[in-house]
């Protein structure tokens, strides 16, 4: 393709209500129209990282016959407009696809992509439908933005909503009409948040965070509002807009991400519906954001395992390649769902997600003691009889702190793989345990 390109920098790009917002277009050096990928982000067009390391370089993307459009999202960096997380990101994501499928570079077959908040302006775009999208690709990101973003289980997620909110909040603290010396309090609270993250996280009440207050994240109280799924969430939620999807969706997950929700609620609803695909492997959020592109926390599953643009970039170009270019390729051949067999470290197909599966009731069996610690409880497969109840002391004062897992907050520690000993030892932590198995055994789920 061409080996020259064009980069125009601060297009910008009108909303429905008169909202400019500012727009990178990457395109081959010549006349003809090309289809198009868009890609929105809070983190900055200029990031390179963000826009070139997570998912595949906008530059090898041009180079393969596409026009690549690149924007801040609302409120954010070169953008005008109020910042608010997932509120407008459906309408200016079909207003910015439409109108890439209306400049002279376009032949009007426009996709969107991307990856955690860049995946949420992805599926955004893609429940608001507009008439021009064609394909999409979503990479470790969520649909459901109460369940699974923002609380999981009911639960306030604290480490993770800490560290990006405290993350987001540095831009906008910058944007605020503020005198030099209320921002450098404001960006000075932030640091301090930064630099010491345990004191942050036992603050009480979360309302009054320091570092969150003055207009740098009014969102950060909504949320804590609204603990139980309500109108406010249903606004922006896409699973209840699931049935609106027409495009084909490729969704790449992993079983350590705090997101992986989302993608299978996601897929479930469209098992029925389309002709998507849906992407597991083994890794946490931090893998695609780092160097070890094979590892969830403590354990690396080895060379096939590797994630990150190595693995997504020709995944992510091909599926355009067939929906956006007509082109045959081999991942529109394969079944529905491929997922990374964690144990057996290998890669398997199936038609569905779960997958084939004999259902299997594993039962609890009391340690006979106010607290079951140290593998005292068993885990079996037989029913138990009369037993003593188990208890434990609950201290809010003490909480059990999250140790990897389906975990983002870095600040406070890593996901994926983490040993559990230390945490099995604290009185308020029952365990159970299965006898040593024997044979291997299967889970999928």
């Amino acid at each position: 393709m061409a080996a020259e390109l064009i980069v125009e920098r601060d297009v910008r790009v009108a909303m429905r209500d008169g909202v400019n917002l500012a727009t990178d277009v990457y395109r081959p050096n010549d006349s003809a129209p090309h289809p198009v990928l868009v890609h929105r982000t809070p983190y900055s067009k200029s990031n390179a990282w963000f826009v070139g390391g997570l998912m595949f370089n906008p530059l090898d993307a041009v180079q393969r016959g596409y026009v690549i459009v690149v924007q801040d999202t609302r409120g954010r960096f070169g953008s005008e407009g109020d910042w608010e997380p997932f509120a407008n990101e459906a309408a200016d994501g079909y207003d910015t696809v439409e109108w890439a499928a209306a400049e002279p570079w376009s032949d009007a077959n426009v996709g969107v992509y991307g990856s955690s908040y860049m995946g949420v302006t992805t599926i955004q775009a893609l429940v608001a439908a507009p008439p021009h999208l064609k394909a999409a690709v979503s990479y470790m990101t969520g649909a459901n933005y109460h369940s699974g973003w923002t609380y999981s289980g009911g639960a306030f997620e604290l480490g993770f909503n800490l560290w990006w909110t405290n993350f987001l909040g540095w831009d906008t603290a910058s944007r605020l009409k503020v005198s030099d010396s209320e921002r450098m309090e404001l960006l000075g609270r932030l640091a301090e948040a930064t630099g010491d993250p345990w004191t942050a996280a036992r603050h009480l009440p979360l309302t009054e965070f320091p570092a969150f207050q003055n207009d740098v994240a009014p969102y950060w109280q909504d949320w804590l509002r609204h603990p139980v799924y309500d109108e406010s969430w249903e606004r922006v939620d896409a699973l209840a807009r699931a049935g609106e999807i027409g495009a084909p969706l490729l969704q790449i997950a992993a079983w350590y991400d705090n997101f992986l929700r989302g993608h299978l609620d996601l897929n479930a609803r469209l098992r029925d519906q389309g002709d998507h695909r849906l992407v597991i492997g083994p890794w946490d959020h931090e893998a695609y954001l780092s160097l070890g592109l094979s590892r969830a926390g403590q354990r690396d599953f080895g060379p096939s395992a590797i994630g990150g643009p190595t693995l997504v970039a020709e995944l992510a170009l091909s599926w355009f390649d067939h929906w956006l270019a007509g082109k045959e390729t081999p991942l529109t051949d394969t079944r529905p769902v491929r997922y990374f067999m964690m144990g057996a470290n290998a890669w398997r197909e199936a038609d569905t997600w779960p997958p084939a599966n004999t259902p299997t009731d594993w039962y609890l069996h009391s340690g006979g003691r106010a607290n079951t610690r140290h593998g005292d409880g068993a885990l079996t497969l037989e029913p138990p009889s009369a037993e003593p109840a188990d208890s434990y002391r609950y201290d809010p004062a003490d909480p059990v702190p999250s140790l990897g897992g389906r975990t983002l907050h870095p600040n406070l520690g890593p996901g994926g793989v983490q040993n559990q000993a230390t945490l099995e030892e604290r009185e308020d932590v029952l365990v159970y345990t299965s006898a040593r198995l024997t044979t291997p055994l299967a889970v999928a789920g």
